[in-house]
């Protein structure tokens, strides 16, 4: 059995456009072989749905940098359990930071929707969707690298961790993409007899564990921030990268693995 882990900013959708129509003939193929697409996402589940729908798919989401997996049961998987709100938790703990230090960061919860919007390129409307966080905070961090590594030891001794994604920096507790890639490939393996075999795409840093987990990484191109970094799983060819950047590299690596038989 196959399975497709994905980002979508950047990856499977357009940096600037969010349009994923580029990687429409991929995304077909994989539903014909019945390749089931795991959506893989800082976005909220929220904004995670239409989306889905829009593609047409209706398997489980990792959603919010892997904070929590939303369709293997009637509830959210979650690392820290919903009744202990770690968006709440992160939200007071910026609030405790000292002055100097919490102006450096600017998160979605300082913003309101125009200004998520502005930041986001998104319209008003999804924006808004956006704005529903359950467990992580993407933001901004303006502060020196001295400054980012006492936010990041604070962080820690709290419990969270901070992650860099293509366009945000993003607070979170302390899981990862992968660890939900895990726990997404023993709910569908307890149901086939054949090994579980996974394809993982993604642009950015917050990607790069679950890239390195997967039987098969592929790194996106994005022209929009520094490319990642080469890695031993890559020189023993078990990371390519795409020359086109975001759905129509998507578009273009799927076809190939189909085409060398490993999808």
């Amino acid at each position: 059995m196959r399975l497709v882990f994905t980002d979508l900013d950047g990856t499977l959708l357009d940096h600037d456009s969010y349009s994923f129509e580029a990687a429409r003939p991929a995304l077909d193929l994989l539903k014909e072989r019945g390749v089931p697409v795991i959506l893989a996402s800082s976005k909220t589940e929220a904004e995670m749905r239409p989306i889905a729908e829009a593609i047409g798919i209706s398997h489980p989401m990792i959603v919010e940098n892997g904070a929590g997996i939303v369709g293997l049961t009637s509830q959210a998987v979650v690392a820290d359990g919903v009744s202990s709100s770690p968006y709440n938790r992160l939200r007071a703990l910026l609030r405790e930071l000292p002055k100097e230090l919490a102006a450096c960061f600017a998160g979605f919860g300082d913003w309101d929707v125009e200004e998520v919007s502005r930041q986001t390129g998104l319209p008003l409307s999804s924006a808004a969707l956006a704005r529903q966080r359950r467990f992580s905070e993407p933001g901004l961090f303006t502060g020196t690298d001295a400054q980012k590594q006492v936010f990041l030891d604070l962080l820690d001794a709290r419990g969270f961790t901070a992650v860099q994604g293509g366009r945000f920096f993003t607070l979170m507790p302390k899981t990862s993409k992968a660890e939900r890639m895990a726990e997404v490939v023993a709910h569908y393996q307890r149901g086939s007899l054949d090994p579980v075999c996974t394809v993982a795409l993604g642009d950015a840093p917050n990607d790069l564990a679950m890239l390195e987990a997967a039987d098969c990484g592929i790194i996106i191109a994005n022209p929009a921030h520094t490319p990642l970094p080469v890695t031993e799983r890559e020189r023993q060819g078990k990371i390519l990268r795409s020359e086109q950047a975001g759905p129509e590299g998507w578009n273009i690596m799927i076809h190939q693995l189909v085409a060398t038989g490993f999808l």
